[in-house]
């Protein structure tokens, strides 16, 4: 009751900003990134980018990103081949002109399923007659196979990002393998939801035990090169491990995307640079033991770079 005399208290506003002047009712699918909903990390929304954006090259519908949550997407990466930007004076809030689209992929184990809905759904979209801005959110992923091709349609760095891979590549070796390991809040060191904190105990045990493994894996020769790159959501394990003469890693502060206020650009520019870093090492390694997570990201980096990827769990 409350909200009806608001709007009727407020009703010339409520007129003029969603009922007039009429929508252009011109088709457009528009993935939205800006904290309104849940979107993962870099490899959830990227994936779900990446699918969307080949569906409608496919369809030759308009594909567009609202990207702003916790920064501007173009502060860190400029349209490549094609212009995906959208003014906020552009997306429509007219109930005749708009449909928002939830695609998240629900319980583990059933993304085929998921996927399978989705594509339903943008199906459904596509042959609508009502020629909608559809704003996308979630975290579908279809369209592996194509993420390489279509990540380089997309994207390409902004010149913060180029400065800061050149002044990290600077430091490194020209030729490099990569091992990546995903802790969560095992450690203590990162926020993210409500996961587990392990007790001091318990995380001290787990950072030697996964050192252990790398120098194991150096000393055995698996790596074919010089220097490993070695990244992780968490600061404490990088700094442990960066004083091991072989290893590289890349300095900044990290959090994770879907739990920051923070829009500072080095802040949020991190990931990119891990992505860009990984995609170019000659082979890519996830390491895993205990709780710790199963990312997807190193796999999504070798698929973006085309480089063999490895998984072990110790």
């Amino acid at each position: 009751m409350h909200k009806i005399k608001t709007i009727l208290a407020n009703r010339r506003a409520y007129i003029k900003r969603y009922l007039w002047p009429l929508p252009k009712f011109r088709r457009e699918f528009v993935v939205m990134v800006d904290g309104k909903m849940t979107h993962g990390g870099l490899t959830d929304r990227f994936r779900h980018i990446l699918s969307i954006y080949g569906f409608c090259k496919i369809h030759s519908i308009p594909f567009r990103i609202y990207y702003v949550y916790p920064c501007r997407l173009t502060d860190i990466l400029l349209p490549g081949q094609y212009d995906w930007t959208i003014r906020e004076n552009e997306i429509s809030q007219h109930f005749l002109g708009s449909s928002e689209l939830d695609m998240y992929i629900g319980e583990s184990g059933k993304e085929d399923y998921y996927n399978a809905k989705h594509l339903e759904m943008l199906e459904k979209a596509r042959k609508c007659r009502c020629h909608k801005q559809y704003h996308i959110y979630g975290n579908a992923f279809f369209g592996k196979g194509q993420y390489r091709t279509l990540f380089r349609e997309l994207f390409k760095p902004a010149p913060y990002l180029e400065a800061r891979i050149a002044t990290v590549r600077s430091t490194m070796p020209a030729i490099y393998e990569s091992v990546t390991l995903r802790f969560q809040c095992l450690l203590g060191d990162l926020k993210e939801k409500d996961y587990e904190v392990l007790t001091a105990l318990e995380r001290e045990t787990l950072i030697n035990k996964c050192i252990k493994k790398i120098e194991d894996l150096w000393e055995s020769r698996y790596f074919s090169t010089t220097k490993v790159l070695v990244t992780s959501d968490s600061s404490l394990f990088l700094s442990r491990i960066a004083v091991k003469d072989f290893v590289c890693t890349i300095p900044g502060p990290i959090e994770h995307m879907d739990y920051s206020q923070n829009s500072d650009i080095e802040l949020n520019s991190r990931p990119f640079v891990d992505l860009f870093l990984l995609k170019n090492a000659q082979r890519l390694t996830m390491l895993l033991t205990g709780k710790m997570y199963r990312s997807g990201f190193p796999a999504f980096a070798a698929e973006l770079g085309n480089r063999p990827f490895e998984e072990i769990v110790f």
